[in-house]
């Protein structure tokens, strides 16, 4: 753990160019990542952490911001003595990600926003606020299901329904304060991020749904817009859960462009 007690693992080759870091959703936890990681260690030191108040890392005692979320991920990286890293972040770790490269984006070697979101109308945050309302007035129980149906495909929870029943347990068993916490995060996130991703020139991966209700191809095209140096890759089919549900599409993508970035280490430009 590090010393704000926040729970890592590291995995893969230590000797790897540069180390990549992967920040797991609101209500989940590391092992979200557990095909990507299985699959990156080969060629990369992995290293996958406890969001404040999910899975092994306990929450603050006082409301977590999106402020303490970025210095959780700066003082696990002083903590690992890691000075670069490639940052992946899935929705709100995601949002962790856009608020930390525009803060500290020399250490930031590149960059992968998996269903993520950025900059959200009026209209595309009405869900996300009703949703807050609902925990904060009777708790997890009343958005577990929904999730879900936003999450998967209903093929794909027909097809793995013991995958689906793992995500249901993770997201269920939150505690509800955390989660609360962080889900306020999530749907507050436009009030500290803005366009924080513009100038924001280092190399980019955008990657989503083409069914995803929430952070949809239009919201990942207005990210690849703002970004200097991106590129996006719209999954056919594929709802919320892109990196369970199109695994080895997510795997091939980020193995490439990871692939990409280690042979040309030395000539990532260095952020403003």
């Amino acid at each position: 753990m590090t010393p704000d007690g926040t729970w890592y693992v590291v995995e893969g080759v230590a000797n790897s160019t540069i180390p990549i870091v992967l920040i797991h959703g609101v209500g989940l936890d590391h092992s979200m990542f557990d095909e990507q990681a299985l699959l990156l260690k080969s060629n990369h030191q992995v290293i996958r952490y406890d969001l404040f108040g999910h899975g092994r890392t306990p929450a603050l005692t006082k409301q977590v911001s999106l402020y303490d979320f970025r210095d959780q991920l700066l003082l696990l990286l002083d903590h690992l003595q890691i000075e670069k890293a490639f940052i992946v972040g899935f929705s709100l770790g995601g949002i962790v990600a856009q608020r930390f490269v525009a803060d500290h984006g020399h250490r930031v070697g590149g960059i992968v926003f998996i269903n993520t979101f950025y900059c959200r109308t009026e209209d595309e945050l009405a869900g996300v606020r009703a949703r807050l309302r609902i925990t904060e007035e009777i708790g997890l129980e009343g958005i577990v299901e929904q999730a879900i149906e936003r999450w998967f495909d209903p093929s794909f929870q027909s097809q793995q329904p013991k995958t689906v029943a793992n995500i249901r347990r993770i997201l269920s068993n939150n505690d509800r304060r955390g989660y609360t916490d962080a889900y306020r995060v999530f749907a507050e996130a436009e009030i500290h991020n803005g366009a924080a991703l513009r100038g924001v020139d280092c190399p980019a991966l955008v990657i989503t749904g083409s069914e995803d209700p929430g952070a949809t191809p239009t919201i990942a095209q207005r990210m690849v817009d703002d970004l200097g140096n991106a590129q996006l890759i719209v999954l056919d089919g594929c709802r919320h859960m892109t990196t369970i549900e199109a695994s080895a599409s997510v795997c091939a993508a980020m193995t490439a462009f990871f692939a990409d970035l280690a042979q040309n280490a030395d000539k990532v430009p260095e952020q403003r």
